[in-house]
């Protein structure tokens, strides 16, 4: 069931005129028998299980049940009984938790006199100031929440995530003159008309290098068994892609593009883990390129990155 998105209204300046720091939330009531577990996503990707006044690698001993409950929330939160889930997005980093079973709670607002003692080492106490007067922050935002059948909800929360991250940005530009249309080219798709990438791939980036070289990145938007559907090995055409230029070459690098990932490989370490069982289930990569082919494999959650050489004809990256 598809729930109306929320804009909140404008919140601030926090009043500190009593000499007391306060943080705003809202919380998001429902009837659901959650058990304690809740999810949160790690800086966008996957979605890990919290549950309420627990840690799996230790016994916690509970001390601020309020804040030693609460998570970084960069995507998402949500939530689920046997029968729904609760899923919320936001449009920028906060902190949530649920507190109580059925509830999700979003901080959107704080203001704070004290230094946490967490190693800012400073009040958190921003303000703006004009024409010589200083006051707090005022902040607006818009939250997005629905209601899917268990299981189903991941397929939103990717969709409609991905476009709350990368949105459209429109530019405009003034000419002088009426013919400026009639004398450049007002619209252009490198990429095959007949063709479009695969519902659970994002571009993550494609940024051009120095002549006739472009830097791609792709990552698979789905966990393992998190979608029926989309949580399976896709792949992604560079050919069609860029169907307008020539490629000549592709080379995958590191994630963070500073060498070749067949050498990162050679120098990788070995780790060996307590408690793993020889058996256990190995990760699942996309294979290597075919160099004829020229079409690259992507796993469940797996972000890979090339370099792509063009052919001198068409060094241009994105020349219509």
């Amino acid at each position: 069931m598809s729930v109306p998105n929320e804009d909140y209204p404008p919140v601030g300046p926090v009043p500190i005129q009593d000499g007391i720091g306060k943080e705003v939330v809202t919380q998001l009531k429902t009837s659901m028998k959650t058990n304690k577990a809740f999810y949160t996503d790690s800086n966008g990707r996957d979605f890990i299980k919290r549950i309420r006044d627990y840690r799996a690698d230790w016994n916690l001993q509970v001390n601020e049940p309020v804040a030693g409950n609460y998570y970084p929330i960069n995507l998402g939160i949500y939530m689920h009984d046997d029968k729904k889930e609760f899923s919320v997005l936001v449009d920028r980093a906060v902190g949530g938790s649920s507190i109580s079973d059925g509830e999700v709670e979003l901080m959107i607002h704080r203001r704070l006199l004290k230094d946490d003692g967490r190693g800012v080492a400073e009040a958190l106490n921003e303000t703006v100031c004009s024409q010589g007067k200083c006051t707090g922050l005022t902040i607006e935002g818009k939250l997005y929440f629905r209601i899917d059948p268990i299981g189903e909800g991941a397929k939103w929360r990717r969709t409609v995530g991905q476009e709350i991250y990368s949105p459209f940005l429109l530019a405009f530009s003034e000419q002088n003159g009426d013919k400026w249309a009639s004398s450049h080219t007002t619209t252009f798709s490198g990429i095959d008309p007949s063709y479009s990438l695969p519902e659970n791939v994002a571009i993550i980036t494609l940024q051009e290098l120095d002549a006739g070289r472009a830097l791609l990145r792709l990552a698979h938007l789905y966990e393992v068994d998190e979608d029926k559907d989309l949580s399976v090995l896709t792949s992604v055409e560079l050919r069609k892609l860029f169907s307008t230029k020539k490629i000549s070459k592709v080379t995958e690098v590191n994630l963070s593009a500073n060498q070749e990932r067949a050498e990162m490989e050679k120098k990788r370490l070995v780790w060996k883990v307590e408690d793993t069982s020889d058996h256990e289930n190995k990760v699942i990569r996309g294979g290597p390129i075919d160099p004829e082919r020229l079409v690259v494999e992507l796993s469940p959650m797996e972000i890979r990155t090339f370099v792509i050489d063009f052919h001198p004809l068409h060094h241009d990256v994105f020349d219509a």
